[in-house]
């Protein structure tokens, strides 16, 4: 017997559980739950529970466990208590399970798994097994490296569940010849030197093993792409790889890097062709073994069109045409301005290259793309001027202002004489003439029909249309007549006697008929007008400016344009902006004013010498050279005695930004010094531009000269700025000295057919060969007669083509400037333009062919077979005699 524990009897346990069983049965079905009581609303009692499966087994980090409880009850009923009983694990740290009797492993170890219900109990046992790892792969299994460079291996182990992992970090990686290659914890090996080694990966006791063997057992550099096929201006992108080594030095036909010629390749292997289409070969090595080299050739494909920029007249065709070589598709689509073969605004193009231009001054890209490669492209700028055929709608015939007229089949070197050639008709004016006549063939002009006409612009602020085809009094005819205001007396204050009106000459939008003039005007004082070619029609705008300056003449730090000034420079119309420019000269400063030829709205604004003094723009009556592929402006200033050399821009050739108005660059002579002592203008004289000559020794020049009588070829890239004297240079191209008596120039010189043309003041006419790959690229070529007096003479020229070229001018020395209406005749001169030989002048046939009053700086015009040249009092036409 156990002490201090009370007996009992069999009877008093009966007597106990009967009174129990009573008490029970008084308190009804709801007296106790099933949940705390191990029996039943119908007395049925829980006698145990059962866990299943009374053993189980997993792995760390293995599947989780789930265990089911069954309870069974006094009459030997069963029930799924999986949901309601409560689950624990004695050993949390091997293993947790949830309300729903699922297990998860933890660690290695064994653990009881309990459900209890209403204070019975099952239990279940749980081991947890550590999980082994089988095998372990570790990759690349063979790997093939340079000395210096690297390979990354990667680990993979698989364990005793099945389930794998990447243990790369986590295993231990060993090199087995260290002297070969070494190895990090992260498994990334670097060559040491040749040989070959085991790399092996180990975790729980299991190694996997690669091989690693120096490059020379049989790894090789490769390159690509393979001969590829591109444009000169497509760069490609190269790449070297050899096995674990990623760092190459790169050549191309055995350069280092490469050179401009045979086009240059950077460190990361990216080639940039050179423009010239071949072959070369492209070469990457190691930077740790120059025995590893691979090679490939890459093929540049030449693709150029016929040219880079051309010009062409509005509504004109041009054809551009496409050439590639190297490669045998030579197929190219068209487009303008990037829309597939243009559109009216801008310009049509056909599938042949055919541009047809439209109707409208301005700049438009051609471009056309290889069928064979969409990315090659070739492009040209063309520009849609301002030019119509047989047409003179400018000062000095074009943009570039060379002064020749190459449309001529009448006149030629053999029928003009004094006895076939001669004065046909004058038609009188109200004013001297010093602009240059323009002509417009086939104007419609109404209650007359298509008339060929010829315009010109009077001292007195008169503009006349002029039958251009007179060909005798009888047959002369006036379409109309505009006089737009009185005219401003200034005497003979700058040169100019007895009064000021239009003394420009205007220029003519072909594309409007429209021709825009400047005129002084009583009370205005300066105006910009618009006129209909075909009616005289006109609406007019004031021409004023400022700007910001310190001048003598500023007042608050402003310079205004001040009534002083004359207008003698022609006005030019920009096919790139559609501005008309108009340039100041003889007052206080040099001014160029911007309008808009569709608004007469003022657009930009210059002055040349804001802080101090001068720098006229007059030029004898010259206009500024517009590059029609930039629409650059170039022109020439002038200085006056005292005016201070360095407070802007005296005596220099400028180059102008068309949209601002912002000098570009500029040259200015190194005597510039005493060219201010001595009123020795540079812009006495008017510079043009020679054409264009892509490749050549001097591509891109302008030339002009003035007072000094030296002529200055400018590089129009690089004009060479102002470095005076003592110490300083002209850095020009070439300075030639115009030579031979009093020999300032007042002109704007002509350019034909590889030769320059000047008659300067009491001098002979002078040519010079122009060839921009000579060095110097002026040089001296014929002198003609007579000696012509003050002021010499600009000239203009008439030509088919390269063929028959006649030079014209007019002489004036018969001018008198004090008393204008005293002065003789003018008289009209024609040289052949090859040798300077004299053909024709106008006091060869006796007063027959006598010209108009002589005035200073007139310019004939030339076309149809007829040379218009204008007087102080009236226009003379000269032609072939019937």
């Amino acid at each position: 017997m156990i002490p201090n524990r009370p007996s009992y009897s069999v009877a008093s346990i009966a007597a106990a559980s009967l009174s129990l069983s009573l008490m029970l049965s008084s308190l009804g079905c709801g007296g106790v739950s099933s949940n705390s009581s191990p029996s039943s609303s119908s007395g049925k009692t829980l006698t145990s529970i059962s866990v299943m499966p009374p053993t189980a087994n997993t792995t760390v980090g293995g599947a989780t466990q789930q265990f089911k409880a069954t309870a069974t009850y006094s009459d030997n009923s069963t029930t799924d208590v999986t949901s309601t009983a409560t689950w624990t694990s004695a050993h949390t740290s091997v293993a947790t399970i949830n309300s729903s009797g699922v297990a998860t492993p933890v660690s290695a170890g064994s653990s009881p798994i309990t459900a209890a219900l209403s204070g019975v109990q099952g239990i279940a046992t749980l081991t947890v097994a550590a999980k082994a790892v089988s095998s372990i792969v570790v990759s690349p299994a063979t790997a093939n490296m340079a000395p210096g460079g690297t390979q990354q291996f990667s680990a993979k182990a698989t364990y005793s569940d099945g389930t794998t992992a990447d243990v790369s970090s986590t295993v231990t990686w060993v090199a087995g010849a260290p002297a070969v290659a070494t190895i990090t914890a992260s498994g990334l090996a670097t060559g040491v030197a040749q040989g070959s080694t085991p790399i092996t990966a180990t975790l729980g006791g299991i190694t996997g093993t690669a091989n690693l063997n120096d490059v020379t057992t049989g790894a090789t550099v490769v390159i690509s792409p393979t001969t590829p096929v591109i444009g000169s201006s497509q760069a490609q992108q190269f790449t070297a790889t050899l096995q674990g080594f990623t760092s190459f030095n790169w050549f191309v036909d055995n350069i280092a890097g490469g050179s401009t010629t045979v086009g240059t390749i950077s460190s990361a292997g990216l080639y940039t062709p050179p423009s010239k289409a071949g072959s070369h070969t492209i070469t990457a090595t190691s930077t740790t073994d120059s025995s590893l080299t691979a090679s490939t050739s890459v093929s540049i494909f030449g693709f150029t069109l016929s040219y880079p920029s051309a010009t062409v007249a509005p509504s004109a065709t041009e054809l551009f045409t496409a050439t590639i070589t190297v490669i045998p598709n030579t197929a190219v689509t068209w487009s303008v301005d990037g829309t597939a073969g243009g559109s009216s605004t801008a310009g049509t193009i056909s599938a042949t290259g055919l541009y047809t231009a439209p109707g409208t001054l301005g700049q438009h890209t051609i471009t056309a793309t290889s069928s064979a490669d969409p990315t090659a492209t070739a492009s040209a700028a063309i520009t849609v001027n301002n030019q119509s055929a047989t047409a003179v709608l400018t000062y000095h015939n074009d943009d570039a202002r060379d002064g020749a007229f190459l449309e001529e089949v009448i006149l030629t070197p053999n029928n003009v004489n004094s006895t076939q050639f001669g004065k046909l008709a004058s038609y009188p004016v109200d004013g001297q003439i010093y602009a240059q006549p323009l002509y417009v063939p086939n104007v419609s002009i109404p209650g007359v029909g298509l008339r060929n006409v010829v315009f010109v612009e009077t001292q007195n602020d008169s503009v006349y249309a002029f039958d251009a085809d007179a060909t005798s009094p009888q047959t002369m005819q006036r379409f109309w007549f505009q006089h737009l205001g009185t005219s401003v007396p200034k005497g003979d204050v700058s040169g100019v006697n007895p009064n000021v009106g239009i003394l420009s000459t205007p220029v003519i939008d072909a594309t409007t008929n429209t021709m825009y003039l400047f005129a002084e005007i009583q009370g205005g004082p300066f105006y910009l007008y618009a006129l209909d070619i075909a009616t005289g029609a006109n609406h007019r705008v004031q021409v004023t400016g400022t700007v910001s300056g310190t001048a003598s003449d500023s007042i608050n730090g402003q310079v205004t344009l001040g009534d002083d000034c004359y207008q003698r420079m022609g006005l030019a119309l920009s096919p790139v902006t559609n501005w008309i420019y108009i340039p100041f000269g003889s007052c206080n400063h040099g001014w160029v004013l911007a309008y808009d030829k569709a608004t007469l709205q003022q657009k930009a604004i210059f002055n040349d010498t804001p802080d101090g003094a001068g720098g006229g723009l007059w030029a004898s009556g010259g206009a500024p050279a517009i590059d029609d592929t930039t629409g650059d402006l170039y022109l020439m200033s002038g200085v006056d005695p005292g005016d201070p050399v360095s407070n802007g821009f005296n005596d220099s050739f400028l180059r102008l930004d068309p949209n601002k108005l912002t000098v570009l660059d500029f040259f200015t002579p190194d005597n510039n010094m005493s060219l201010v002592q001595t009123d020795t203008d540079l812009g006495s004289g008017s510079n043009i531009l020679m054409p264009a000559s892509p490749g050549a020794l001097y591509p891109y020049v302008t030339i002009g000269g003035g007072k000094d009588g030296n002529i200055f070829v400018v590089d129009r890239t690089n004009m060479g700025g102002y470095l005076p004297l003592p110490g300083g240079t002209n850095k020009v191209i070439q300075t030639q000295s115009i030579g031979g008596g009093l020999d300032n120039i007042f002109s704007t010189p002509v350019y034909w057919n590889g030769t320059i043309y000047y008659h300067s003041n009491n001098n002979l006419p002078r040519s010079y060969h122009w060839n921009p790959n000579n060095n110097p690229p002026l040089t001296p070529a014929s002198i003609g007669n007579p000696t012509y007096g003050m002021h010499g003479a600009t000239a203009s020229l008439s030509a088919q083509g390269t063929t028959n070229g006649i030079v014209w001018d007019i002489d004036n020395s018969r001018y008198d400037g004090n008393t204008p209406s005293s002065s003789g005749p003018s008289v009209l001169h024609a040289y052949d333009a090859t040798n300077l030989n004299e053909l024709y002048n106008s006091a060869q046939a006796g007063s027959r062919d006598t010209a108009g009053t002589a005035l200073k700086f007139t310019v004939p015009t030339i076309t149809g077979g007829k040379v218009y040249v204008p007087t102080s009092t009236e226009l003379d036409i000269y032609g072939p005699l019937l």
